[in-house]
């Protein structure tokens, strides 16, 4: 298995030829600082990177509402944090003795009525108060194709495994795309005048409809991207996209569906996005936190050995110091850990 950095190439002489295409990207003017929330919303691969800044220790609110696809679903998701909008009894549907909304996540859904409202509007609660206050908005697009709900010809972020005969496939435009998302920057920018987006459009091939329909969905999400990229200057794009399809353009780059994106091909997009978007200080930081973390997740055989106490006594010590120097970090997990784990006398 090829390394995260690691290059295939040909020695000639003394000429190196490289054989893989570096997307080159260039340094974010709004870089990310651990002491900024970070709101992410999309597809599943927000949830991806969204795991790895919340892994590294950022203030995070990933997916609200759950994993969203389409552009439209994302602007509509929008609308409801803004509005902080309280879900009622009257908003829910039921199938399969499930109770659910279409706004919402097959996660949300639940059999008792009050165990549905209560996980909608926790979150929706939650999101609100974290979209007013967060510094940079990461939207991930998946896929220009969306299904409206016919009796209400609404497009739903989610189907809930009701029968397709009861939707109908539409494909956004890219005038239709770039003007809703452009209307809810402005709309997030009236409440909240320090935030900033990062756009992707999702590696994540969506296949259900076959490889020319993904391609052209694809191809109108980065069209639309660059419209309101362009057009907000608020706004920066990140190619994830381009790095899986031409810099790791391999099957050994994908899971066992061949769809997503291998847990190493995410983490090869997140050395890139962490390079170009984060400042320097943070990046010093990650490091000293994946330390910290490592040794969390180190396991002994032995853990009476003069050896293993004095490993958890150093790193509860260096925990300390590093909650004490950086007061905004959450290391109240790994402060846990490490004091449960001490087998020495402390102050």
């Amino acid at each position: 298995m090829l390394k995260k950095k690691q290059y295939i190439s040909v020695t000639k002489k003394t000429k190196t030829m490289q054989l893989q295409t570096e997307i080159d990207i260039k340094p974010f003017g709004e870089k990310l600082s651990h002491t900024g929330k970070i709101l992410l919303l999309g597809s599943c691969f927000a949830n991806s990177m969204g795991e790895r800044l919340h892994d590294a220790k950022f203030d995070v609110c990933i997916n609200p509402s759950g994993v969203i696809y389409n552009p439209f679903s994302i602007a509509s998701c929008i609308e409801l944090l803004i509005a902080n909008k309280e879900i009622t009894e009257n908003d829910l549907l039921q199938h399969n003795g499930l109770y659910y909304n279409f706004c919402y996540h097959t996660s949300f859904s639940s059999v008792e009525k009050q165990s549905a409202l209560a996980k909608m509007n926790n979150a929706n609660r939650q999101g609100s108060e974290f979209l007013k206050k967060t510094k940079t908005i990461i939207i991930t697009f998946g896929s220009a194709i969306a299904y409206k709900y016919k009796k209400t010809d609404t497009i739903v972020a989610n189907c809930h495994k009701i029968p397709a005969c009861e939707f109908e496939k539409t494909v956004l435009t890219i005038a239709d795309i770039a003007k809703i998302i452009n209307l809810s920057i402005q709309k997030i920018r009236a409440i909240n005048t320090e935030a900033n987006f990062i756009f992707t459009v999702s590696p994540v091939r969506h296949l259900s409809d076959g490889a020319h329909a993904n391609q052209l969905s694809k191809s109108r999400l980065l069209v639309a991207v660059d419209e309101i990229c362009k057009n907000n200057r608020h706004c920066q794009y990140f190619p994830a996209y381009e790095i899986m399809m031409d810099e790791l353009r391999d099957y050994r780059f994908y899971a066992d569906d061949m769809l997503h994106p291998s847990s190493l091909a995410v983490d090869c997009i997140w050395q890139k996005f962490s390079t170009a978007a984060i400042c320097s200080e943070s990046l010093k930081l990650i490091e000293e936190i994946k330390k910290i973390s490592a040794a969390k997740m180190h396991r002994t055989f032995n853990p009476d050995s003069d050896e293993h106490i004095k490993f958890i006594k150093i790193y509860f010590e260096k925990t300390k110091q590093l909650q004490a120097k950086y007061p905004f970090l959450d290391l109240t997990e790994e402060l846990k850990y490490f004091g449960a784990q001490r087998k020495y006398d402390s102050d």
